[in-house]
């Protein structure tokens, strides 16, 4: 069986597919939401009119993808993109849209990006089937199942299986069988949120560490406040990830680091009583790197403007611009950017977040995650002050 043939459940039936009427709401929602409009009108209008022609001719979803990502590349904005069910972040932005009635994506727990012909993995997230067949971040992806792979065609009918899946690390080939699941999109990373909460003992000192993937609803905080009062309560520094990962909206997630530290007790008396952790104000470290946007981007910004944390990584990708996700028909989503960001002023499109300790992504020679190793190592530094 061909990768087109196992595509037909990702794509559209002939009769939802409408070129014309794509292109009217494509067209529509940049004009009117985008949010230089105004200020980049002349070129906004240039790019729509080379586009209109090329997208209502298109005769299939991809062709109009393509029409319309070739236009998108113009712009050179963050938060910018045309993603139908071929495409991961499709079933993100469905899962953010329709909640509980959102499509439910194939996946083994990894993220991916296009490399030329090839797909290399941006993110392997905790506690998946990727992570425990042991992929990392910077793998090229090779072959599943025997055939070339694609991360989301494919996987439609290997739910539920665990078909042989090959990559290459600095040109070495590996493989493993990895599992097939499926589940909504913010599912999949809210399960890695919860799964990366961990206690890591260093040197005597036990640092509480979470990865929390997105911020775009609250029961992501929820799960870091959670931890941070519950498991890792006791801990002597915390390490905060924010590597990769998607963003949302930065209100609330630092809210435990921020408070005074003091431990609330109830007695209801018959025997009933209840303790409760108010604030965490030991030393905070805070994890970047080139995929840390968004709303990540600014919550590092402001734990290190503070002096509350600790920056350790590398610079942020300076990809903050405001933005929400448009259904296109059945089959797609536009993402526009809608609104610009500052911070105290500052404008971290394009610019960033640079950390105080810099520590590039990599791998040592037992597999350690480096930047991580370096951000445990400074929280244990800090804890012993």
């Amino acid at each position: 069986m061909t990768f087109a043939a196992l595509a037909l459940a990702f794509t559209p039936q002939a009769s939802t597919f409408d070129a014309n009427g794509a292109w009217e709401s494509v067209s529509k929602a940049i004009s009117t939401r985008y949010y230089a409009r105004e200020a980049r009108g002349e070129e906004m209008a240039r790019h729509l009119k080379e586009t209109e022609p090329v997208a209502r001719a298109a005769k299939s979803p991809a062709e109009f993808d393509q029409a319309v990502d070739t236009m998108i590349e113009k712009f050179k904005d963050s938060h910018f993109a045309f993603l139908t069910r071929n495409e991961q972040g499709f079933y993100v932005f469905d899962s953010l849209v329709r909640g509980d009635k959102a499509v439910k994506m194939p996946n083994i727990g990894a993220w991916f990006a296009r490399k030329g012909q090839d797909w290399t993995v941006t993110m392997v997230l905790d506690g998946g089937a990727a992570a425990e067949a042991g992929l990392r971040k910077g793998d090229l992806m090779t072959r599943i199942a025997g055939l070339p792979f694609e991360p989301v065609a494919p996987l439609a009918v290997l739910v539920g299986r665990a078909p042989m899946v090959e990559w290459t690390r600095s040109g070495v080939p590996m493989s493993a069988q990895v599992t097939v699941t499926e589940q909504a999109g913010l599912d999949m990373f809210h399960e890695a949120t919860r799964k990366s909460g961990r206690v890591v003992e260093r040197q005597g000192k036990k640092i509480g560490v979470m990865r929390p993937w997105t911020m775009v609803q609250d029961r992501f905080k929820n799960t870091l406040h959670g931890f941070v009062y519950g498991q890792a309560s006791a801990t002597d520094a915390f390490v905060l990830d924010l590597r990769d990962g998607f963003g949302g909206r930065p209100e609330g997630y630092a809210d435990p680091f921020f408070r005074p530290e003091a431990v609330l007790e109830w007695d209801m008396g018959g025997g009933g009583s209840m303790k409760q952790q108010f604030g965490y104000q030991r030393p905070l470290v805070v994890l970047t790197n080139g995929g840390t946007r968004s709303a990540r981007e600014v919550l590092a910004l402001i734990l290190k403007r503070s002096g509350r944390a600790t920056l350790v990584g590398s610079r942020t990708a300076g990809d903050v611009l405001g933005t929400s996700p448009i259904p296109v028909q059945d089959w797609a989503y536009l993402e526009i950017p809608m609104v610009d960001l500052k911070v105290d002023g500052e404008r971290l499109e394009r610019v960033g977040v640079t950390p105080m300790i810099e520590v590039q992504d990599g791998y040592g020679p037992n597999g350690e995650d480096l930047a991580l190793e370096a951000g445990l190592n400074e929280a244990v530094r800090l804890a012993g002050r």
